[in-house]
């Protein structure tokens, strides 16, 4: 059994509909879900990782996990395993779609992170994001106001892609 520590920005309504799903797909698995505002620490204690954040102003990370940016510096990546999930509207702010996680991906992978879970772009109508490396998406996005109906298929494939990369 994988142990997954599931670390996310906030409980906002679309947040915790995304992190339960990610929990109900994980159900098998030993995982913690942790707030990162009071959790960074918490990330030492893990090799296999998920982090969730939806995306605020033009491609920025909740504020939380902007404030911590820091404290993530301060840890070593190497040998962790990190999926990452983004939360954005792909309509209202399609110039920025889901960059909020480009500032966790940029963090840890500068210090040492697998990370995976890459994922297609079709399907999607965005006008641009910084968040596209050899043709797909650093990780999971999703839609929950245009495409919500997509959301548990998505997580699903997702999950089961990435725990083949988990150790």
């Amino acid at each position: 059994m994988k142990t997954i520590g599931i670390f996310y920005a906030t409980l906002t309504k679309t947040t915790v509909g995304v992190v339960d799903e990610l929990e109900f797909f994980l159900k098998h698995d030993d995982f913690k879900t942790f707030n990162i505002k009071n959790s960074v620490k918490e990330i030492e204690n893990y090799e296999n990782l998920i982090f969730v954040t939806p995306t605020y102003q033009v491609g920025e990370a909740h504020a939380a996990w902007m404030n911590n940016l820091k404290k993530l510096e301060e840890i070593d990546f190497t040998g962790k395993v990190v999926g990452l999930v983004g939360l954005g509207n792909q309509f209202a702010f399609g110039e920025s779609f889901c960059g909020g996680i480009r500032h966790l991906y940029d963090v840890i992978v500068k210090k040492g992170a697998k990370v995976v879970g890459f994922t297609s772009t079709d399907g999607y109508h965005y006008e641009e994001t910084s968040i596209i490396e050899d043709g797909k998406f650093i990780g999971l996005a999703l839609d929950e106001e245009n495409q919500a109906n997509l959301t548990p298929k998505r997580i699903e494939n997702w999950i089961a892609e990435v725990k083949k990369e988990f150790k």
